[in-house]
C-alpha cells in the first residue's frame, strides 16, 4: 500500500476500494468514501441521494446565505432550513414552508424522482389591518 492511501469497503456490496487520500481516515470515513466511489446499484442510489442533499443545502446558502443581499438570514435560521432538507432527504417529511418575516418565506419540498426543490418566496402584498 502506498504512503497516504488506505482501503475502504462499500457499505452495500463490500467491494474494496483503494483510497489515495485515506491515510488518516477512521473506519466510518473509509466506508463512506468507498461507498461514494463504488459503482454498485445501491451505492449509486446512495450517491445520488447524497448529491441531492448537498445541492439543496447549497441552494439554501445561495438564497439565504452571506451573498444573498437583503435576503441574508442568521445562521440559526439557515440551520433550521438545513434540518428541513435533512428531514426531507431522510423521508421523515415531504415539504415545509418557513416564514422568515412578512413577505419572505422559504419553501422546501420533495418533487418527482426524489428531487429537492428550494424556493425563496417574496410577496409584496399591501394589506392593511385595523
Amino acid at each position: 500500500m502506498k504512503k497516504g492511501s488506505n482501503i475502504g469497503s462499500c457499505r452495500f456490496c463490500g467491494q474494496n476500494v483503494m483510497l489515495e487520500d485515506g491515510a488518516g481516515m477512521t473506519a466510518p470515513q473509509l466506508e463512506e468514501a468507498a461507498t461514494m466511489r463504488c459503482e454498485c446499484e445501491e451505492a449509486t442510489k446512495y450517491q445520488e441521494s447524497a448529491n441531492r442533499r448537498t445541492l439543496a443545502k447549497q441552494r439554501i446558502d445561495e438564497l439565504f446565505g452571506k451573498d444573498a443581499g437583503e435576503f441574508r438570514q442568521p445562521e440559526e435560521v439557515k440551520a433550521i432550513m438545513i434540518n428541513v432538507v435533512d428531514a426531507i432527504c431522510d423521508k421523515k417529511m415531504k415539504a415545509a414552508t418557513i416564514t422568515v418575516r412578512t413577505g419572505l418565506a422559504c419553501r422546501i419540498m420533495q418533487m418527482a424522482k426524489d428531487k429537492i426543490k428550494v424556493v425563496r418566496e417574496i410577496s409584496n402584498n399591501n394589506e392593511y389591518v385595523q
